[in-house]
């Protein structure tokens, strides 16, 4: 009896373990897909004003800014 009760809850245990390393795997993914995004938005400042160059969005440093 009791070992069928262990086997159980190690099956259930196992199983839980499964989904979890399956959302984590998802939510690794969707953040790998927002960094690529994030780093691959950019403006470029068409100003020849000096601080038109040192204009940044966010995290985003506009490309030939410095």
């Amino acid at each position: 009896m009791e070992s069928t009760v262990v086997t159980i809850v190690g099956i259930s245990i196992g199983f839980l373990q499964g989904i979890g390393i399956f959302i984590l795997s998802g939510i690794k993914k969707d953040q790998a897909d927002i960094w690529k995004r994030m780093n691959s938005h950019y403006h470029t400042a068409t100003c020849d004003n000096s601080d038109c160059r040192t204009l940044k969005t966010g995290n985003v440093i506009i490309p030939g800014s410095e």
